[in-house]
């Protein structure tokens, strides 16, 4: 009897370290969204236009939180992770922004498989996105290629977001940046086209 209350005494206490240790160890997982309202709406009408998949420094795909804390040393939070793929959830918010901004639906990922030609080709490449000290530093360049006449305009983009330390600041503050950048390149089409 002495034998199966130990027993039972010791699987109880097992299986409540289980369950604690489960509650400690749970993640938080963000994901960056596309702004609902866009800043501005612009009437232009545009040819389809297909933007490339946005490629990302390395220690963004990792599918963890990633935060600078040396000029030479990232850290990865074990508890907070990315929801989605970064690279494609960046590129199917740019597209969203752009749809928004012209009221245009013909914004499609590039290359794809339909049988019309892109007017307009949209190429972003994010060097830096990560927060360091108090802000969230966005380095990126952008190409926007005019197909039909043989152009492409380049740009270079570079933006400091405050934030705070939790995750919670940073993402937000990623958004942030990540929204700014987006109306650039809307702004940028509306000159161009």
């Amino acid at each position: 009897m002495k034998k199966n209350m130990r027993s039972a005494g010791i699987t109880g206490a097992i299986l409540i370290l289980s369950l604690l240790s489960g509650c400690m160890s749970s993640s938080q997982r963000y994901m960056l969204t596309a702004p609902t309202m866009v800043e501005k709406h612009y009437t232009k009408q545009l040819p389809i236009i297909g933007v490339e998949e946005i490629t990302l420094p390395e220690y963004m795909k990792q599918g963890k939180v990633a935060i600078q804390l040396t000029p030479t040393q990232i850290h990865y939070s074990q508890s907070d992770e990315w929801m989605d793929n970064m690279e494609a959830s960046l590129t199917k918010q740019l597209i969203a922004t752009i749809q928004r901004s012209f009221n245009h639906p013909n914004v499609y990922p590039y290359p794809w498989g339909l049988s019309q030609q892109a007017g307009i080709r949209i190429k972003v490449a994010i060097s830096r996105f990560i927060a360091y000290g108090d802000a969230v530093y966005l380095d990126a360049n952008w190409k926007i290629s005019d197909l039909k006449r043989s152009r492409e305009y380049g740009r270079l983009f570079s933006i400091k977001v405050p934030c705070g330390k939790d995750t919670a600041s940073v993402v937000a503050a990623m958004n942030k940046a990540f929204g700014k950048m987006s109306q650039s390149i809307v702004s940028e089409i509306n000159q161009k086209f």
